[in-house]
């Protein structure tokens, strides 16, 4: 209110002083008699016209930047709701892919790749509604296991990706296991009180393993694969680069 006060009268006195000065000026070359009154009117009505025009002004440039201010706001809250899957809040498969390749210029960093095991099994005995209760407890596990900083998305149905920017292998591996730890332990208890397991498969791969960050990505997903073969609910973080790189070969023909 005082800005626009100050506004105002810093607009409207100058003015004010220059109407005054006008009629006297005026008066003084017609030689007509000088009046207080005329004077005085010749102040005011800058002042009675100008004050309200200008609060107006003023009010209305106020309510746009307001607008403007909320419509950017909205572009915002948009764009990343763009960037989320609805459910966990994690990134989404496309954004997470982003967010890696940012750090493409480092070759540090490490790759994991989680599935839930026997997921299927878990829709199809309880329903679909305590699938999706499923997958919130372990997300909230994923985000209990990992670092500050670390990158974490939904990649798939049941599967999650997490980008660990500098970490080296034993610390991706610490990661990785925490993780498989922090999973196993919930209690998810879908009906009748009783406690239904919870386990995640996992993959582990360095960015230095391949040549970029989409080979690691498919490097630690086949680990991921090893470990569910191997029985689930384990870490895997060594083997199968050659498979890779047969694949990719195998892309080029």
């Amino acid at each position: 209110m005082m800005t626009r006060l100050g506004k105002a009268l810093a607009i409207c006195l100058p003015s004010a002083g220059l109407a005054m000065g006008l009629a006297y000026g005026l008066e003084w070359l017609l030689e007509a008699p000088i009046s207080a009154a005329g004077l005085l009117s010749s102040a005011l009505v800058p002042i009675l016209i100008g004050m309200p025009v200008i609060f107006f002004i003023e009010g209305q440039s106020m309510k746009l930047k307001k607008a403007i201010m909320t419509l950017d706001l909205m572009r915002e809250e948009a764009e990343e709701r763009a960037k989320r899957d609805s459910m966990t809040g994690l990134y989404n498969h496309q954004h997470f892919m982003e967010k890696i390749h940012e750090g493409e210029r480092r070759s540090d960093g490490s790759l994991i790749i989680l599935d839930i095991d026997h997921f299927k099994n878990i829709n199809d005995s309880y329903g679909h509604a305590q699938g999706d209760e499923a997958l919130i407890h372990v997300v909230a596990a994923v985000r209990k296991a990992v670092r500050a900083g670390d990158v974490v998305g939904r990649i798939g149905g049941e599967e999650f990706a997490v980008f660990l920017q500098d970490a080296n292998k034993a610390e991706a591996k610490m990661v990785a296991s925490r993780i498989r730890q922090t999973v196993e332990n919930i209690e998810f208890i879908p009906e009748d009180g009783i406690k239904a397991p919870l386990t995640v498969s996992v993959g582990v791969a360095m960015k230095d393993e391949m040549d970029n960050v989409v080979g690691a990505m498919q490097l630690a997903d086949m680990r991921m694969y090893k470990a569910k073969e191997s029985g689930r609910n384990q870490v895997v973080d060594t083997g199968l680069e050659a498979e890779v790189f047969d694949l990719a070969r195998g892309t080029q023909g």
